[in-house]
């Protein structure tokens, strides 16, 4: 088998969802090509990743509610004069689905939030609002205290989108695909990274973000203990400085493509990351955000 087949079943093959004969050939491929293992070991570890985390467990009258909106539209269509765009089932299975969709999707403030389970009730907005659109990064914190990061993905329409990235020890190589997929309008894709800083050498990985409306770099730390101020003297391209603070503060910085890559300077003592971002980008035209952990360098 090609590397290219094997790793088009390396999902069904953690699945346990292959035939006896082709898992047989897969497993003979795995064992001699590096590259296959390499890719099999990181997709194991974010089944992993994604299995650890918490399961959403629906309300015990999730069902009542359900049959609630059901009959709602059922009278609805009852009190209108017939040749309506919709037959009546057709309105109620629509409502029915709409509330699983709603349930079952996180958005950003959580689904728990955003249906009231749990907390004060909020009323239904008439209309969907956009959502914050881009990357963001989350520390999740587990039961014995470690803190997970991953990275959160979301739009307010349908597009492709791809995350790669550069191992540490090899800047220039080219970027190997981690992910890759159709952004849904409004809804979250989460993705682990936990398991592939573990599975690097160096301080920093560099992440390549790119979608039909947004491409940019995110320098992403491995997890050493953070510098809350450090002394710094550099000369390098403005992406590489980003990079080398990333490594020294062990703070996630996202840095859009669209800036210019100009030769900066940086000579400070004792400064936080935030005051030694801002003397940095003096002179370039870039503009410094904070999104929660994530520090956004984004282009004039």
């Amino acid at each position: 088998m090609r590397c290219e087949q094997v790793k088009s079943v390396l999902n069904e093959l953690i699945e346990g969802t292959l035939s006896e004969p082709m898992r047989q050939q897969v497993q003979r491929h795995l064992e001699l090509c590096g590259e296959c293992q390499r890719e099999f070991r990181l997709m194991q570890g974010i089944w992993r990743g994604l299995s650890a985390m918490p399961e959403v467990v629906p309300p015990a009258d999730l069902h009542a509610r359900i049959m609630t909106h059901v009959r709602a539209n059922t009278r609805l269509r009852e009190a209108q004069p017939r040749g309506g765009l919709f037959r009546w089932f057709g309105a109620a299975a629509a409502a029915a689905t709409l509330f699983l969709m709603g349930f079952f999707v996180a958005q950003s403030d959580g689904v728990q939030a955003a249906f009231g389970f749990g907390g004060k009730r909020k009323p239904t907005p008439e209309l969907a609002q956009p959502v914050r659109a881009g990357i963001f990064v989350e520390y999740r914190t587990t039961s014995n205290g470690a803190r997970l990061p991953v990275l959160l993905a979301r739009m307010n329409r349908e597009m492709q989108a791809e995350l790669r990235y550069t191992p540490p020890e090899q800047p220039n190589a080219t970027p190997v695909l981690l992910w890759q997929g159709t952004l849904q309008a409004g809804r979250t894709v989460e993705i682990p990274l936990q398991t592939l800083l573990q599975s690097v050498q160096g301080r920093v990985v560099t992440l390549h973000w790119r979608s039909e409306t947004q491409s940019s770099l995110l320098f992403m730390p491995v997890g050493y203990p953070r510098a809350k101020v450090a002394s710094v003297r550099l000369q390098a391209k403005l992406g590489d400085a980003l990079r080398q603070l990333a490594s020294l503060y062990q703070a996630p910085i996202e840095y859009a493509a669209g800036c210019s890559e100009p030769l900066v300077v940086l000579d400070v003592q004792e400064a936080t990351l935030e005051e030694a971002l801002r003397q940095l980008l003096v002179g370039t035209g870039c503009t410094l955000v904070r999104e929660g952990e994530l520090w956004r360098v984004i282009g004039p």
